[in-house]
């Protein structure tokens, strides 16, 4: 099924969120599992020593015990002219931002078993033209030439949007408290429905979650402890400790009290020690949105969101108007793939021509010419229509009658018998006087009439007689 990719790359973690295509729309951004055991994984690549690349969470485990071969923290170093140096590898930081982000797409292509047909990329907001054409360039070299740049409080404010109505001429805060700090920026709603930013503000290190992990680390290490510098697995240990202090914040988002090292940690004591922290960084959230009018919610997203301690503090500074983002850790990612879904549009099908009613066009006329054929006729019309046959089978009919007759008494025939041809036609509408037959005596029988004798009717006979 087509799709369309949105990636946040962040200091510490890389999420991705896909919208996938439903008919003529794309449909809501779903989280992509890239972590082995979380939707994000590490913002981590490691180069081995036999020149493969290893990207995320076994990036992670390699840099455990081979850290000076692997990269962190590289994508807000795009823009520095001194290059990050791995290994005996001489690496510019937009170069490693565009590995990880190919081995993404690489990732989800896989998974998906295609390419996905749009892909959006998010960057802080500071950002200017010089280091967004940094990364477009690193991109091409890396084959991922179909990309769109997108500043993080924007997609941030479109998975709200997605979620709650936004009017246009509507502001948003935005409070992104990432792994190495904090993101402040004010956004507006556009006309046409996109969001522009107004304002924006970037604290690094002091106000993050790696601050966070730092409190965590140094107070378990203290009430343990610590680990003895004369160790020679001093440093796994150390950064085997710092793993499970992250783990451990991390479940506190959620749970009252956790266990590192024999030592216990409940929520409110972890509450008091980044208190100062989140603080700091609301002040600046205050500066920051204070001349915003029409400000309409201040959308609170990024990893360190869970905390609940930082849910607390916004809205208590901002009443009745702080929402924490569903999934704050990917909420930058699923904004993306939102905008990566509207600026790509789908093919439609030609459609299908539409008559404009259901009745059936009318033919061409033909011209037909019927054909006359006879009237039927009954058998007399046929014995009608041949009158001299008629007439010669009447007549051979008679002639056959009388010579029978003769033949029977031992008479001979008269002479002068009409013959066949000498009979009217039956077709004659005339009505013809019926001749009485001629008188003969027996003394007469024998006699032969001649030319100019008379018969007892009066009627002439020989040839002419008729």
């Amino acid at each position: 099924m087509p799709y369309v990719l949105g990636i946040d790359v962040g200091t510490c973690r890389t999420a991705a969120a896909l919208c996938r295509q439903t008919g003529s729309t794309w449909g809501d951004p779903e989280a992509v599992p890239l972590g082995d055991r979380a939707p994000t994984v590490p913002t981590v690549v490691y180069f081995a020593p036999d020149g493969a690349v290893v990207v995320g969470d076994a990036a992670e485990r390699h840099a455990t015990t081979d850290p000076a071969n692997a990269a962190r923290a590289f994508a807000r170093r795009i823009g520095d002219e001194v290059p990050l140096v791995i290994g005996r590898e001489v690496c510019p930081a937009e170069t490693l931002t565009a590995v990880l982000i190919a081995w993404v797409v690489k990732e989800v292509s896989a998974a998906e078993s295609q390419s996905p047909k749009h892909v959006v990329i998010t960057h802080p907001a500071g950002w200017g033209n010089h280091r967004k054409r940094l990364l477009h360039n690193a991109l091409r070299q890396a084959n991922l030439d179909d990309v769109t740049l997108l500043p993080e409080p924007v997609a941030i404010s479109e998975n709200h949007a997605a979620a709650h109505d936004v009017p246009p001429g509507k502001a948003l805060g935005v409070y992104d408290l990432g792994a190495t700090g904090l993101a402040t920026s004010v956004v507006r709603r556009s006309p046409i429905g996109t969001f522009e930013v107004l304002n924006t503000a970037e604290s690094v290190d002091s106000n993050g979650g790696d601050s966070f992990d730092d409190a965590v680390f140094d107070h378990v290490r203290t009430s343990s402890g610590g680990i003895d510098p004369a160790d020679p697995d001093a440093w796994l240990k150390l950064a085997r400790l710092r793993q499970e202090c992250v783990a451990a914040k991390e479940f506190l988002s959620a749970g009252n009290e956790v266990t590192v090292h024999d030592v216990t940690l409940t929520r409110s004591a972890f509450d008091d020690m980044i208190r100062t922290s989140v603080q700091a960084g609301i002040e600046e959230l205050l500066r920051i949105i204070r001349p915003a009018a029409e400000l309409d919610t201040v959308v609170v997203a990024g990893g360190c969101a869970r905390i609940p301690l930082v849910g607390d503090l916004v809205r208590a500074e901002v009443p009745g108007r702080a929402v924490v983002a569903p999934e704050p850790e990917i909420a930058c990612a699923r904004g993306a793939a939102l905008v990566a879904g509207r600026v790509t549009p789908i093919p439609r099908a030609a459609p299908l021509p539409v008559l404009a009613s259901d009745e059936p066009p009318q033919r061409p006329s033909i011209d037909i010419e019927p054909l006359e054929l006879p009237l039927p006729r009954s058998p007399m019309r046929k014995l009608a229509g041949k009158p001299k046959l008629t007439g010669g089978i009447t007549a051979l009919v008679l002639a056959a009658g009388v010579g029978l007759t003769f033949y029977l008494r031992g008479e001979e025939p008269p002479k002068h018998a009409p013959t066949p041809g000498a009979v009217a036609p039956a077709v004659n509408n005339t009505k013809a006087t019926p001749e009485t037959p001629p008188q003969r005596s027996p003394e007469s029988a024998n006699t032969k009439s001649g030319p100019h004798s008379s018969t007892p009717t009066g009627t002439k006979t020989g040839e002419d007689g008729r």
